[in-house]
Formats: structure tokens, sequence, C-alpha cells
């Protein structure tokens, strides 16, 4: 039982440090970029609206019925992408803040399975 625990508690301190890491890093770049916040649901035009429900479908399915933890990382990735190409092409400055949260997710993933704390 302390064993699950000392898990549990490792993998929040390490969830909360990478939120933390996000937020101080979106801060900086939005203010060294003057990067206005935009809503996070507003797309910019329906292929982007449909595009991004198009690969969340596809996401879920797999995560339900072929769960597989390094497809799921590489769906959530081309997301990211997507969402970024789309916002860079309607030429706002948001996909600077899209790619930064994919760096740092892909940093999160990697150490996370280097470190051991998603595994059991």
């Amino acid at each position: 039982m302390n064993i699950i625990l000392n898990g549990l508690y490792q993998f929040i301190l390490y969830i909360g440090v990478f939120i933390l890491i996000f937020y101080v890093s979106e801060k900086t770049a939005r203010k060294k970029w003057n990067i206005v916040r935009r809503p996070e649901a507003e797309e910019v035009n329906s292929l982007h609206k449909w595009g991004k429900r198009i690969l969340w479908i596809i996401f879920f399915v797999n995560v339900v019925f072929f769960p597989s933890g390094i497809k799921n990382v590489l769906i959530i990735m081309v997301i990211f992408l997507f969402n970024a190409c789309m916002q860079w092409k309607s030429g706002e400055k948001e996909y600077i803040i899209t790619l930064l949260g994919l760096v740092i997710f892909i940093v999160f993933i990697t150490l996370g399975y280097t470190l051991h704390i998603f595994s059991e």
C-alpha cells in the first residue's frame, strides 16, 4: 500500500512540475512575442473544426478499442501539429504557444517513461 501511495505522490508531483513549467514558459513566450490569448475552442475555419473533431474521434476510438501508449501519444502529437499548422496558416501567433505545448508534452512523455513514472 505504501509503495502505491509513494508512486501516486511521485506521479502527482511530476504532473504538477510540468504544469508549472508550461505555465511559466507560456507567460514568458506571450510577453516576449506579444501573443494575445484567444479562446482555445475557437477554430480558424471549418477545415480546422472538422479536422480536430475527426482527430479526437480517432484518438478516443484508439484509446477504447486499441489501447497502445505510443500510438495514443503519436495521435496527440498529430493533433497538436494540425492545430499549430492551421493557426500558422491563418496568420495567428498562437501557433507558437501550441508548438511550445507540443515540445513540453514530448519532454513530459519522454521523461515519464525514462524515469519509469508511467510504468507500474
